[in-house]
């Protein structure tokens, strides 16, 4: 199959190519979860061709991310209850493991940092009228502390899964508007702040029950059952 350059110089694939187009698609909601589409309206779409687009849909299977309907079209996975259930206990799995793992490795350099980007963020929460410029600061930053904790057991198995599942999280908060709301927003911060002490303070009991506390109300924020 052909190759194109990418911003970096690397040559990738047609198949790739298309594979990050479709993908994103679906992750930035430009195409609704839960529809079915022909291979013929997602290659017009998208601007590619049939046949990269077909490597791309048999990944994307493979991910969870569509089903392949035999001559019906291509479905974008829906999300409900049971997968952002589902998500979450991964996800609560892999970090706890790995958590055990980073607060012995990780450098007060770094701790600094993630404390510092917090408490910049809490008053960016506060002072902003841009909610939504504030919640993808807010949702790269989650991203990065979370994901350092798996990183630290450096796994390629595990942090493959990982990111597969937080693309998953990702689809799901989708319609989700209320998740950037200021009260929310700074709930999650200050969650964060109070691991970061701990993880700073090489407490790993009292790191490990922040953490379980963040991630259980992460998934009643997520469920719509926060502040029950």
């Amino acid at each position: 199959m052909n190759a194109i350059g990418n911003k970096t110089g690397n040559k990738i694939t047609l198949g790739e190519e298309a594979y990050n187009i479709f993908k994103e698609g679906i992750l930035s909601g430009e195409i609704a979860k839960g529809e079915i589409f022909t291979q013929a309206f997602l290659a017009k779409k998208f601007n590619v061709a049939i046949s990269p687009l077909r490597v791309a849909t048999t990944k994307l299977e493979s991910e969870g991310l569509i089903k392949v309907m035999s001559r019906s079209g291509i479905q974008i996975i829906n999300t409900d209850f049971e997968l952002t259930r589902n998500t979450y206990q991964l996800r609560v799995i892999l970090e706890r493991e790995g958590l055990r793992t980073y607060i012995r490795s990780v450098s007060e350099q770094e701790i600094d940092y993630f404390r510092q980007q917090h408490e910049l963020l809490k008053t960016e929460i506060i002072d902003s009228q841009d909610r939504l410029y504030a919640y993808k600061t807010l949702a790269k930053l989650d991203s990065e502390l979370h994901t350092k904790f798996v990183l630290a057991l450096d796994n390629k198995i595990i942090t493959k899964s990982y990111l597969a599942n937080e693309e998953l999280i990702r689809l799901t908060r989708l319609d989700r508007v209320d998740l950037a709301s200021q009260e929310m927003m700074i709930s999650t911060v200050n969650e964060h702040l109070a691991l970061i002490d701990a993880i700073g303070n090489r407490d790993q009991k009292k790191a490990l029950a922040t953490l379980d506390k963040h991630l259980e109300t992460s998934i009643k924020r997520a469920m719509g059952l926060w502040g029950f």
